[in-house]
């Protein structure tokens, strides 16, 4: 019951997740987000991490390292995950995927 309700929540907060992100960047904006949260959405964290890193290097933006931060998290690469999460922060504290963050 535990793991069923923690697999829920995980899918919640990445639905709204993905919701937010894709409301407040267009596809013209950056393209290598774009390919970045689609291929997180087909749970291909390897290309996403590829994309998304992209995306940052080309102009940091709170809501790709975010992304990126999930997509390292899937991959086992908690370091990385973690400063991925830190550079959202910096960029924008109301992303964080810290509690009481916000």
């Amino acid at each position: 019951m535990k793991l069923l309700l923690k697999k829920w929540l995980q899918s919640t907060v990445f639905c709204i997740a993905a919701l937010f992100f894709t409301a407040s960047l267009s596809p013209a904006q950056d393209l290598s987000y774009e390919k970045g949260a689609d291929a997180y959405a087909k749970k291909d964290y390897r290309t996403a991490v590829k994309y998304l890193r992209e995306s940052v290097e080309k102009k940091p933006n709170a809501h790709a390292y975010y992304l990126l931060g999930y997509a390292y998290y899937k991959l086992n690469n908690h370091p990385e995950s973690m400063r991925a999460f830190k550079e959202a922060y910096n960029l924008d504290p109301s992303v964080s995927p810290m509690p009481g963050k916000q």
